[in-house]
């Protein structure tokens, strides 16, 4: 059977023709299956069930996306729409390939589901109690798998330029044991950095983490200071 992505540059008479704005086909093979396979999934979905995209919406919204350093660094395709500016976010590269990030306008940017179908889980439950889907975000975001993998990506957006806010959005995935890392991000001069940090140890405290904590709570900045003494007193009530 013709995968979507053979119709899609081959062409198909069946499906109108995609506009001027599109987005890249995954760079990986890897990348290409993950998209193909919750294409697949995705299509299962009656119309009106939710603020899915149909395969070459996403295509479109994802093109139109194109400028954004986490699509740039994620491979990332744009996967629904319910008119408020934030939309879930599908990984084709990286160390989170496969999962799921919500990509908000005005709150936190973090992946919430470990892969499409798990997503695709969360919005017929959404569907079928009423709710959004962000409803059912989880408390912490999905460790990924292989830390070692993020914590080399994490550094070498640190050594670019710009890149700070995908960074900040990869900070929850972390599972918080590469010490030399969190300190290296406590101590940067971007507060958004630091203050992430604190406020993850916040979350998952761990008397192991207390240097670090400490670090945040020194930091001139008030906003990663109030993070980091947070922090701190949470380590502390570990007892």
């Amino acid at each position: 059977m013709a995968s979507f992505f053979d119709k899609f540059l081959k062409g198909d008479a069946r499906q109108p023709a995609i506009g001027p704005v599109k987005a890249e086909m995954p760079a990986s093979d890897e990348g290409r299956a993950v998209l193909q396979n919750y294409l697949d999934a995705s299509a299962r979905f009656g119309k009106g069930d939710s603020h899915l995209l149909p395969p070459l919406q996403v295509l479109e919204q994802s093109g139109l996306f194109a400028y954004h350093p986490i699509i740039q660094q994620l491979g990332g395709y744009v996967l629904d729409d319910a008119d408020t500016s934030d939309h879930h976010i599908l990984a084709t590269s990286s160390p989170l390939i496969g999962s799921v990030l919500f990509l908000a306008h005005d709150g936190d940017t973090r992946f919430v589901f470990d892969s499409g179908s798990t997503f695709l889980a969360a919005v017929r439950e959404a569907h079928e109690r009423g709710i959004e889907v962000t409803d059912l975000h989880p408390d912490h975001s999905p460790l990924a798998k292989d830390q070692s993998a993020l914590g080399a990506f994490v550094r070498s957006l640190l050594d670019g330029q710009e890149l700070n806010d995908v960074v900040v959005s990869l900070i929850p995935s972390l599972n918080l044991e590469d010490i030399d890392l969190l300190r290296r991000l406590a101590q940067d001069e971007d507060f958004f950095l630091g203050e992430a940090v604190g406020t993850e140890i916040e979350r998952r405290p761990s008397p192991a983490l207390l240097p670090i904590a400490e670090l945040c709570a020194a930091h001139r900045h008030p906003q990663v200071a109030r993070a980091g003494e947070r922090a701190v007193r949470r380590i502390r009530q570990l007892g």
